[in-house]
């Protein structure tokens, strides 16, 4: 049935980001990219269609397998950036078009590119295209009402957030910080973790649906 040779398409989520930042403060943070790159081509190794590297002045690209990993991928990286904040722009589109050289602008270089765009258009972090009218117009309302949360994040409330991911526990994390528990869970709920990372799910859920039900 043809619903299922569209399941069975590759597709792949090309990411585009920037640092928002100066030029002054990338080039100091050009390290900390470098070591950004290479955190997120370890941990997302299985979905890593093309590695991630930095590709200018506070640049990095990279594409993934599995667009549902996109939305994790893109936290992970502002984690590890922070408090220098990056701007994403994410194309989803087929593995046949991989570089394919079109004059069309739905390949999914193209559509990274012009998300990018977009998101510094509307001055925010995220956008997503490739997933039909209805569901970019879907993602790009998340994205606008997330976006926010993530700005409003303070350095403190970052280092939180960054080491919860890695240790799972609020004890581990204060015992690492040298604070209270009490204090680890303020800084947790004033950065808005769980809504961050629902919103990250329900993305990653709509991506994977798309996939599995129309191929792209």
């Amino acid at each position: 049935m043809p619903l299922e040779r569209r399941r069975d398409t590759n597709v792949i989520a090309v990411l585009f980001g920037h640092l928002l930042d100066g030029e002054a403060e990338a080039a100091a943070g050009g390290r900390r990219l470098g070591l950004a790159v290479e955190r997120v081509n370890h941990l997302f190794a299985p979905a890593v269609a093309e590695p991630f590297a930095v590709t200018g002045q506070g640049r990095i690209d990279g594409v993934l397998s599995d667009p549902a990993q996109a939305p994790l991928c893109i936290s992970v990286l502002r984690e590890s950036l922070a408090p220098l904040r990056l701007r994403v722009g994410v194309g989803i589109g087929t593995l046949e078009r991989l570089r394919e050289p079109t004059s069309g602008e739905d390949d999914a270089y193209s559509l990274a590119a012009q998300a990018l765009q977009l998101a510094a258009r509307d001055d925010g972090l995220t956008r997503y295209l490739g997933t039909g009218e209805a569901g970019d117009v879907l993602l790009a309302a998340l994205c606008r009402l997330v976006d926010p949360l993530i700005r409003a994040r303070t350095a403190k409330q970052w280092e939180a957030i960054a080491a919860y991911r890695e240790l799972g526990h609020q004890r581990d994390v204060a015992a690492r910080l040298g604070v209270t528990r009490q204090s680890v869970g303020d800084r947790l709920a004033a950065g808005h973790r769980r809504a961050v990372e629902d919103a990250d799910a329900a993305i990653a859920t709509y991506l994977s649906y798309r996939r599995q039900r129309f191929g792209y």
